[in-house]
């Protein structure tokens, strides 16, 4: 019986996965959609709403009061600060920090019907300790995925940032302004380097200093390269000088930066491959011993002791993968 109750739990764990990604997908199809729809034929109108719209729309409409509501508090509002950097400005739509919130008690609240719905399937009485820790957990779980989206942003901006400096540069060499070589800029790439450079150029255009623009774009982007850009033209207002030159000195630092990240990223393969499979190992143990024993790990899920283990193991898991990292960053591996 405990094992069918296992297996309809991790069912409903993975329809409710499934759904998830679905939703993902629609709204990916979505913003899409709305990019070409421009250049498409209207079809003829249809005021039948679809159920994942309305869906959509539900939800949009609870995150929008539950955020009128954290509006109130203070705390909440200095602490929806950090999340400023994840504020998305494209397509004229602006998501305020306090949405982001919004989402993370919806995510908990989604974490704890889990866990009830769980205990009743088994017919167990659920406990505090469990809901606090099991909200607590869906609580965090929206950081990891905005940060892993962040990191990649990042990295896409980090790569596309040459092409930026050599547009830039030709631009200068054109006999173009700051301004139409940032416009420039901005027209001629795509993805999140083309965001930005749209927002620098939005900010020259409202009036706001040049010094002042770059150092905003330093902050948002947070990279070398920015950081190398925003101080050249710091100094060359300052001092003036021939921007031509300044910034064909910047495009070649550029292009020795990244071949030389390439270079390292060839020789460092192996070594990151390794850690890779250092942290995957336990994981994989795990998984044969519920292969072999599907009830061995049963008694860390069927009591309050168990669930505490459970969640020390975790924290020793997460300090194992810190370790390993700081031992092969210390080595120069990674």
């Amino acid at each position: 019986m405990p094992n069918n109750l296992i297996i309809m739990q991790a069912i409903l764990i993975f329809a409710l996965f499934g759904i998830a990604v679905w939703f993902l997908r629609i709204n990916y199809t979505s913003n899409v959609e709305k990019r070409y729809r421009k250049f498409c034929i209207e079809p003829l109108k249809n005021n039948d709403i679809p159920i994942l719209d309305r869906i959509n729309y539900i939800i949009c409409r609870i995150k929008k009061i539950l955020s009128k509501i954290l509006k109130k508090s203070v705390i909440f509002k200095d602490y929806s600060k950090k999340y400023e950097k994840y504020v998305d400005m494209k397509n004229n739509k602006k998501e305020a920090s306090i949405d982001f919130i919004s989402i993370k008690f919806m995510s908990s609240f989604a974490f704890t019907f889990l866990l009830v719905l769980s205990d009743v399937l088994q017919f167990k009485n659920f406990t505090f300790i469990g809901i606090i820790t099991i909200f607590l957990v869906g609580f965090f779980i929206p950081d990891i995925y905005w940060a892993s989206k962040n990191k990649i942003r990042k990295n896409q901006i980090e790569k596309d940032m040459l092409k930026a400096i050599i547009i830039m540069n030709n631009s200068f060499k054109s006999g173009l302004s700051i301004m139409q070589a940032i416009y420039m800029v901005s027209n001629e790439l795509e993805g999140p380097i083309a965001e930005e450079f749209k927002k620098m150029y939005i900010d020259i255009s409202f009036g706001l200093d040049m010094d002042l623009v770059f150092e905003r774009f330093s902050k948002r982007v947070n990279t070398e390269e920015a950081h190398y850009i925003t101080t050249s033209l710091s100094v060359l207002n300052k001092t003036g000088g021939n921007i031509v030159q300044v910034f064909a000195s910047v495009e070649r630092n550029a292009f020795s930066r990244k071949k030389l990240k390439e270079e390292l990223g060839a020789l460092s393969a192996s070594a990151q491959a390794i850690y890779k499979i250092l942290v995957a190992i336990p994981i994989f143990l795990v998984g044969i011993i519920i292969l072999l024993n599907p009830s061995y790990f049963s008694p860390l899920f069927n009591n309050t002791e168990g669930r505490m283990i459970l969640g020390l193991i975790l924290v020793m898991y997460i300090s194992y993968i810190i370790i390993i990292r700081k031992v092969v960053r210390a080595g120069g591996i990674i």
